[in-house]
């Protein structure tokens, strides 16, 4: 399996504070990456009330509000020119999530890099309209940037553990991959982890005295550590550790908690998996986990192959036939 590259960023923004917090993310992988970052905002039409962002009304575009939104860019950029990173802007106008999509694909972008939540009482329109259907529907891993404790990656070595969940689904194997090359880079540590759901969730009462679940539960479990210690060698020689656990529960509510007791500085989740669980994947479960986690969520999707602008094949293809890269 081909190591993944990290070559082009996109990092849409609002200029709200997630977006700040998502530009730092931004910045320092492609400081760490050699990446070309690209930042886009979308001056959307029209917001709940029939107003645009700046107050205009949607069809009325003017070079005044062009303006503005210039300005409120090289302002929210600051950053980036302190820390002299390469980057290009980009303003568009109309529904934003479909034009962030069209620049990630116009860019052929390795990562978007997005905050979840917007400005004042828009929170729940962008986290479950606009970066909800950038998970489902971008062509690249997208790394969201939620509540975070303070926590910052302005200084190099911060990423210390990596969180990476999997169900042993083709995607998932692509998501270890991903943060492989990443622990790499950073010299992180990983967890893999496994959450095993047995039963459904009636009560231990309703089982305890129809069958003994001990014996079955010992030979999911045993199960579990053995694949997932096959997956952690799939990736071939690495230099960064790897611990592999494998516990029972709510997937998101233990790759919540798991991540919260060992400090993790990222969690790294395929968005698509086996059967029924690739609906729980895709859905609930990375939902609640970039809802609540208290670090970023690197959501990585089955996509596929696709050319670069520069006609080589993307280095983050997830299904499908690859191509010879030149």
């Amino acid at each position: 399996m081909d190591t993944p590259r990290i070559e082009r960023i996109l990092c849409p923004t609002d200029f709200s504070p997630f977006s700040s917090q998502a530009l730092r993310h931004a910045l320092s992988l492609a400081r760490n990456f050699g990446s070309r970052l690209k930042v886009v905002y979308v001056i959307p039409h029209v917001f709940p009330g029939g107003e645009s962002l700046y107050g205009a009304a949607p069809w009325l575009m003017t070079p005044e509000v062009r303006q503005r939104a210039d300005e409120d860019m090289r302002r929210f950029l600051e950053p980036a020119r302190e820390l002299r990173v390469n980057h290009e802007i980009e303003i568009r106008e109309g529904d934003p999530w479909r034009e962030i999509r069209a620049a990630a694909e116009e860019m052929s972008s390795d990562f978007v890099v997005l905050g979840t939540h917007g400005r004042g009482g828009l929170d729940r329109l962008i986290l479950g309209s606009v970066a909800e259907k950038l998970i489902r529907r971008l062509p690249c891993p997208v790394f969201t940037v939620s509540h975070e404790e303070g926590r910052t990656w302005a200084a190099p070595g911060l990423i210390t553990r990596i969180l990476c969940a999997t169900d042993f689904s083709e995607t998932s194997g692509h998501a270890l991959q991903m943060a492989l090359a990443l622990a790499a880079r950073y010299q992180s540590e990983i967890t893999l982890l496994h959450v095993i759901e047995t039963l459904p969730d009636f009560g231990d009462l309703t089982y305890s005295g129809v069958v003994d679940v001990k014996p079955l539960r010992e030979d999911l479990e045993r199960e579990a550590r053995e694949r997932l210690d096959k997956a952690a060698l799939s990736g071939g020689p690495s230099a960064s550790r790897i611990e592999s656990r494998a516990i029972f529960g709510r997937p998101y509510r233990e790759i919540l908690k798991t991540a919260a007791e060992e400090r993790s500085d990222l969690i790294v989740i395929g968005a698509q998996g086996h059967g029924m669980i690739e609906h729980m994947l895709s859905g609930s479960t990375a939902q609640h986990v970039i809802r609540a986690a208290t670090c970023p969520v690197l959501t990585v999707r089955r996509t596929v192959d696709r050319p670069r602008e520069d006609g080589r094949s993307t280095g983050i293809t997830l299904a499908g036939p690859t191509r010879p890269r030149s």
